[in-house]
């Protein structure tokens, strides 16, 4: 059966206004929100968070800002990444956060909690000084121009690279419930391998988990389509001058299964914000691998040639009160038991 991404995000949509009603006597253990600073307004095309609007004017006051469901834009030479407060939609369980990058890059990025709760609503993304003292969680990541933990990109047969060349990109918030929240990149008129190519990348983060799940539709087949994980270096010991020279602490390669540890702070000031070191995983089905490729910054798998793909990403981060690992070893020992009730779920569900 072919899945039409676009009835599923308008029977989605729907579900964010219904499930603001349906979930009003229930306590939510999800999280989605995307914020439009006010000065960049009249540059996309949006949808207002109308239910957010009116419980958090103040912080839309204080900071210039506009809760948003949906972004657009069609102008290739706008700054959407700046004119976003956390640069993209950033969605949360209690366990773990997560933010997709409304740039070229598309990059997924990391949030940790040391305590199992939900804090982006409070915390924007950036803890103030009293939330950290308080035991808030923080951006735990420096993804700078890698895949991060789960990007969908195009390999050029010898690197991984962005998405250019497209006629307009959506980020959009399509379900946020009190168990569930699914959001979605779209790229529409993306030029690449000689055709003109329309994409959703969808992801779906459940209550009382960490990880997310993710799948990708497309219009047409693809080649060279990737997702994976970067590698993370060891800034514990002195590097080269090579700015390429890229040492990762520790990497798992498996059939279906990647995983990375090591330690990449997204910040200078590690008085105030401690070095962390973090566990990246991800799992792929078999059916949709082609096969393993790799450059100086990221370990990925190349998709075969089809316009549906699933797969599932998840993250440890050492800092948590009570990680399911502090160490390499048991963390790719828990990412292959991750594995093995993935498949338990997925043979379920058939």
């Amino acid at each position: 059966m072919k899945i039409n991404p676009n009835r599923i995000f308008t029977i989605g949509a729907l579900c964010v206004f219904l499930s603001f009603f349906a979930c009003e006597n229930k306590t939510p253990k999800v999280n989605s929100q995307m914020w439009l600073k006010r000065k960049a307004a009249d540059k996309v095309t949006y949808v207002v968070d109308s239910a957010r609007l009116r419980q958090y004017q103040h912080i839309a006051d204080s900071l210039d800002i506009i809760p948003v469901l949906s972004v657009t834009c069609t102008d290739p030479d706008f700054d959407v990444y700046h004119s976003l407060y956390h640069h993209g939609i950033a969605f949360e369980s209690e366990q773990m956060a997560y933010r997709i990058y409304f740039d070229k890059k598309h990059t997924i990025d990391v949030y940790a909690k040391r305590t199992p709760q939900l804090e982006l609503e409070q915390s924007l993304w950036y803890p103030n000084d009293e939330q950290l003292a308080a035991g808030f969680g923080d951006d735990v990541l420096r993804v700078s121009g890698a895949i991060g933990v789960g990007a969908v990109k195009p390999w050029n047969g010898n690197k991984m690279v962005h998405i250019e060349k497209w006629q307009s990109r959506t980020e959009r918030i399509i379900e946020r419930s009190y168990n569930r929240t699914v959001q979605e990149i779209e790229v529409k008129g993306w030029q690449t391998e000689g055709k003109q190519v329309d994409m959703q990348v969808r992801y779906t983060q459940y209550a009382d988990r960490r990880d997310a799940e993710v799948e990708v539709f497309l219009s047409e087949p693809l080649d060279s389509l990737v997702t994976g994980l970067q590698k993370l270096p060891l800034k514990s010991v002195p590097e080269t001058d090579d700015p390429d020279d890229v040492r990762c602490s520790a990497e798992l390669k498996n059939s279906d299964l990647l995983g990375s540890w090591g330690m990449d702070w997204p910040v200078e000031d590690t008085i105030k914000y401690h070095k962390e070191i973090v566990g990246l995983g991800l799992y792929v089905p078999q059916q949709y691998i082609q096969d393993y490729q790799e450059d100086k910054r990221n370990i990925m798998f190349r998709f075969k040639p089809l316009t549906y793909m699933k797969f599932y990403i998840t993250v440890v981060a050492q800092k948590e009160n009570n990680p399911p690992a502090r160490n390499q070893k048991d963390f790719f020992d828990f990412l292959k038991q991750w594995r093995e009730e993935l498949l338990l779920e997925d043979n379920r569900k058939q």
